[in-house]
């Protein structure tokens, strides 16, 4: 095989790569897909990829606790005023997850969702 060649088929794997990733990061917000769990421990798998978009296309800040639910399904843990909703967990080699990323929500005494943010954490931090 010429060099010309291998470089053609190079560039049309890197371009068929490079589209499916970028195809694959960045995924519309979809209720059934958001909350589809295989497994009791780690979130479903799609959510890091529906992320972005859930939190640019979507208004939550302002929503009732109850519409929130509706939207995003029940939480993954809920405190008196924070609810959050797992995206990522990540474990070593023992039972403690040495990353997570959270979409956590503060919810004021009335049940309105008055802030929302990305919690990451790292060893458990």
């Amino acid at each position: 095989m010429s060099n010309y060649k291998k470089y053609k088929l190079f560039r049309s794997l890197f371009i068929l790569l490079l589209f499916i990733q970028v195809s694959c990061s960045n995924q519309k917000f979809d209720k059934n897909a958001w909350c589809e769990r295989e497994d009791s421990v780690f979130p479903p798998s799609l959510r890091p990829y529906m992320l972005d978009d859930l939190i640019t296309n979507n208004k939550l800040v302002g929503l009732t606790y109850n519409e929130l639910i509706a939207r995003l399904g029940m939480p993954d843990n809920k405190d008196t005023n924070i609810v959050s909703y797992a995206i990522v967990v990540e474990y070593g080699t023992d039972i403690y997850p040495v990353y997570t990323k959270d979409l956590e929500f503060t919810i004021s005494k009335d049940s309105l969702i008055m802030s929302l943010r990305i919690r990451e954490s790292k060893d458990g931090n």
